[in-house]
């Protein structure tokens, strides 16, 4: 997400749009963000936490797969797609934005007990800004050697997909499993 905290704008604005365009177009990402927390947050409650947390991460690469074809993928030879895949991708970034941090320590809470759990949340939350920090300045770096956000969003799609399929790869403790009435 740090790529998009960071980055986004620029992105946009390189892209052709206008400094509100890209501002109000970022700002989807709140109004999302909200929807995805409650619903998936829901689901997790109801019908276990992974497959949603996981969701959580898909639903994100799909997004920066829109975002992606909103600038195009030439070597694909696939042209912009323009606005409306920027403005659709940044809407399923927003609905995964909030749910994961719900979710996880939802998650962790199920897998480890509350005995312990102010622990394991709070280094899990201290260690994440290293990866933001990381994740927002390769994005930079990246940009400023290929004039191109490409690569950063490739790099971002493909974490994403390692993401969601190592939660997929997490075994559920049985009794963590809902019983469906």
């Amino acid at each position: 997400m740090s790529f998009v905290n960071a980055h986004f704008i620029s992105y946009a604005t390189d892209l052709g749009y206008s400094q509100m365009v890209a501002a109000a177009s970022f700002s989807l990402i709140g109004a999302a963000s909200i929807i995805g927390a409650v619903v998936l947050g829901y689901l997790s409650d109801k019908h276990g936490r992974r497959q949603y947390l996981a969701s959580s991460y898909a639903l994100r690469g799909i997004g920066f797969t829109a975002v992606l074809l909103s600038m195009g993928v030439s070597f694909l030879g696939i042209p912009p797609l323009g606005i409306w895949p920027l403005l659709v991708g940044i809407t399923f970034v927003g609905l995964s934005w909030n749910a994961v941090v719900g979710i996880t320590a939802a998650y962790a809470s199920d897998h480890f007990g509350v005995t312990n759990f102010g622990t394991i949340y709070g280094t899990m939350f201290a260690v994440m800004p290293l990866g933001s920090g990381l994740g927002a300045s390769l994005g930079g770096i990246l940009f400023d050697l290929r004039g191109s956000y490409d690569f950063a969003i490739w790099s971002n799609l493909v974490s994403l997909v390692v993401t969601t399929i190592v939660v997929m790869l997490v075994k559920d403790k049985p009794e963590l499993v809902p019983k469906v009435n």
